[in-house]
């Protein structure tokens, strides 16, 4: 009991360092999707590497646990270093490839080089040493033949229970509540009291005898036993990440993108592969009979997958039901994940015991047995993780994925049963059959789920002009009618309107670009972090002679490509536009080049891919790469925050630049203005109005008044609107954690920004009329 409850905050502690590593990476990379899976990548070879190094040595330690207690202090004076060792190697990364003349794609060579390399150094001795103690473990609990398959599978299960209690405690309480740092400082504390429990449990257990090393003749003839299980195991790892890529992306589209929906969904998974292993340990007890169990077990997965890829059209349904969506409560959320992601998970956790239980032909063998499953498993995981962010799904689309996974589980079935003599027939005759179904008839794609907005699961209407999967997002285009609609993930980013359409319908995006030529009508360079349906670069004056365009997702970019005729222009198509595809942190790292004003416009301030570009460092980093008197300009919609966190970014902003404006040219959104230099629009925006008069007045801007009309706060106001709210940063980041969780009617968007201002306006400071 003592050994379970250790290797359950083992678990614990596993995945809050996994979930604040992960998060500390993407400081360093970016949040783009070859930075994300060489993080994941390394975490996963180190866990391998680890096994495989304790196949060779486990039956040779005559105290286990002690060892394994020492391996668990090892893991957090480790975590506790690894910090560190990301500051010194962002030290390095722009030593090594920074300084260059412009931002550039992700996709070079040495950044993903470097990616890799790093991500391995500074992981393989913490997610090593995390590799070595299930074998440890093993060797310890493991005494007679009968207890290989039992022990195992409950030594997994445990711990995997252990990282579900991780995965949900770090989302929805260390983080949010403690912050980063704090939340590493959690696990390594779990992983001490491990040591001390670990050293008490192993004064009152005798030393084990030490195994002799066999013999060569020997090693051969156990070297014949079933070691085909071992490439099957690594195939069933490698699938069984493809499905929880697939279903985090396509539940995303329900539960939205934030860390409290990928929580939810990861635990249910982890939750279903615990009780799977539970539950099989306790059939894990011949080697004939797990070998039977592997092989339902790859079945189980097909079929029950398939079934919930058929069922998922009615997801939006059941999901409005219950209440689940992006702003949601845990309970609605979690039921929405496991009704989908439980059955398979619990066949995919049986796996394991199943397969230890094959390999090893008696008690001797449990902690090697183990070892090597647990290293062949994750190596396949890692194929599974790379190839099917990266190439997969991209490729072969939702549908085109659940037919390749399933089919091979299905082929894994077959293949385990033909090994498996007598094989049993019955088991046979169901994977052909389903497999002969499978391909003479594949799944259509999800639609319903597809055109869903994870903020109120509603489904969007109209033609589809455009449908992309991406490395990081599913695009897509809708033709309303009356607009394209595009969407990430479900979210709504852009609405283009076609030829003739008023362009004030978009005045918060027109306005991002517009306010900084404003305010320095000298403004020849401008980056524009985040294309969405190019309705800001659309908006960019022709005063301006150089446009740098850095979009996360290439699908965007082909979306918007897909009605370049229609439109009244194509903002790509502009000769002062240069496009990036890159995470902006990223590229920006590495650059030396500054500009005279740039534009920020994330749409979600909660979701990966936008929650970096609202925090201090962030700030810190566009102002060192604005030429001197640059302007910096982002807006949020009112909808997304309360004044609580409306108040943190001003207060983020004050804390990099001298000076901070708002503006509220919409009644759902704000536009913020930052610069270092003096902001007098009312005195400036004459002279780039009479620049280029038309490209201002064709957005309702004609004369200096429009402006002013519009201001929220000047200086003076954003300071004491701020005065003593906290600072967002990249490890206590209260966006992140907290919009998720307002709901509508506690946003400014329901409360009105008027009423929160009206305290603040420029009149209650000077006399000055606007």
């Amino acid at each position: 009991a003592a050994v379970l409850l250790c290797f359950a905050l083992s678990g614990f502690a596993a995945l809050l360092y996994q979930t604040a590593w992960l998060r500390e990476f993407s400081f360093l990379f970016g949040t783009a999707e070859l930075a994300v899976v060489s993080v994941l990548a390394a975490y996963m070879a180190g866990l391998a590497a680890g096994a495989a190094i304790a196949a060779r040595f486990a039956n040779r330690i005559r105290r286990p646990i002690l060892v394994y207690g020492i391996l668990e202090l090892g893991i957090a004076l480790c975590a506790l270093a690894v910090p560190s060792a990301i500051r010194a190697a962002t030290d390095v990364y722009v030593f090594l490839l920074g300084s260059r003349p412009a931002p550039s794609d992700e996709g070079q060579l040495t950044g993903i080089l470097f990616f890799a390399a790093c991500s391995f150094v500074i992981l393989a001795l913490p997610t090593g040493l995390m590799g070595v103690t299930l074998p440890l473990l093993a060797r310890q609990a493991v005494r007679r033949e009968d207890q290989i398959g039992r022990r195992i599978g409950a030594l997994y299960a445990i711990n995997t229970a252990g990282a579900v209690l991780g995965t949900l405690c770090a989302a929805f309480v260390l983080l949010p509540g403690l912050g980063l740092r704090q939340t590493v400082y959690i696990g390594a504390l779990a992983n001490a009291l491990v040591f001390l429990a670990a050293a008490l449990v192993a004064r009152g257990a005798a030393p084990l005898a030490s195994a002799k090393p066999a013999s060569p003749l020997e090693g051969r003839i156990r070297a014949t036993g079933d070691p085909w299980i071992l490439p099957l195991i690594a195939i069933s790892g490698s699938v069984s990440f493809s499905f929880e890529v697939l279903w985090t992306r396509l539940l995303g589209q329900i539960l939205g993108g934030s860390i409290y929906a990928f929580a939810t969904m990861l635990a249910s998974f982890l939750l279903g592969i615990a009780l799977g292993s539970a539950a099989a340990s306790r059939w894990a007890t011949t080697r004939r009979g797990s070998a039977h169990g592997f092989a339902l077990a790859q079945l189980g997965i097909a079929a029950a997958s398939l079934a919930a890829f058929s069922l998922l059209d009615s997801l939006p349904d059941l999901a409005r039901s219950i209440g689940a969506s992006s702003h949601a409560s845990l309970g609605p959320n979690a039921t929405v994940a496991a009704a989908f992601l439980f059955p398979a998970a619990l066949f995919i956790g049986a796996t394991f015991p199943f397969a230890v239980r094959i390999l090893a032909r008696d008690e001797t063998e449990a902690a090697g047995a183990s070892a090597r499953v647990y290293a062949w498993n994750t190596c396949g995981a890692i194929v599974g993780a790379l190839s099917t962010g990266l190439f997969l799904l991209p490729t072969l689309g939702f549908a085109g994925l659940i037919v390749a996974a399933t089919g091979t589980n299905l082929l894994l079935a077959i293949a385990t049963a033909l090994l498996a003599r007598p094989a049993p027939r019955l088991l046979v005759a169901a994977a052909a059959t389903l497999l002969v179904t499978l391909v003479l008839f594949p799944p259509s794609p999800p639609w319903r789920v597809l055109r869903t907005s994870p903020m109120r699961a509603t489904v969007a209407r109209g033609d589809i002009t455009y449908f992309g999967i991406g490395r990081s997002a599913t695009v897509l285009l809708l033709d309303t009618g009356i607009s394209w609609k595009l969407t990430t993930n479900g979210l709504n980013e852009a609405e283009i309107q076609p030829p003739g359409s008023r362009p004030g319908q978009s005045v918060t995006t027109r306005w991002l670009v517009q306010l900084p030529v404003l305010a320095r009508p000298e403004t020849a360079s401008v980056l524009l972090v985040g294309l969405g349906g190019g309705l800001t670069l659309q908006a960019v004056p022709s005063s301006v002679d150089e446009i740098d365009v850095i979009e996360l997702e290439p699908e965007v970019l082909a979306a918007n490509r897909a009605v370049a005729s229609l439109r009244d222009s194509d903002p790509l198509a502009d000769p002062r536009v240069r496009v990036i595809v890159n995470d902006a942190r990223g590229a920006l790292m590495l650059t030396h080049r500054r500009y005279d004003a740039i534009i920020s416009q994330p749409s979600h301030p909660w979701t990966a891919g936008a929650s970096h570009l609202y925090t201090r460092e962030f700030f810190g980093l566009v102002r060192e790469h604005l030429r001197s008197g640059g302007v910096f300009s982002q807006w949020i919609g009112l909808r997304f925050v309360d004044e609580h966190l409306l108040r943190i970014l001003v207060a983020t902003l004050l804390d990099t630049f001298r000076n901070v404006r708002l503006y509220q040219p919409a009644v759902n959104s704000v536009v913020f203005l930052a610069s270092d230099a003096p902001l007098s629009l009312e005195e400036d925006a004459a002279t780039a109005l009479a620049v280029a008069p038309r490209d201002f007045a064709r957005y309702g801007l004609r004369f200096a008044e429009d402006i002013a009309a519009s201001l929220a706060l000047d200086e003076r106001g954003a300071r004491e609107f701020s005065r003593g709210a906290l600072v967002n940063t990249d490890r206590n980041n209260w966006l992140a954690s907290q919009a998720p969780r307002l709901r509508l009617e506690s946003s400014l968007a329901r409360k009105g920004g008027n009423s929160v201002f009206e305290p603040f306006e420029p009149g209650e400071f000077d006399d000055r009329s606007i």
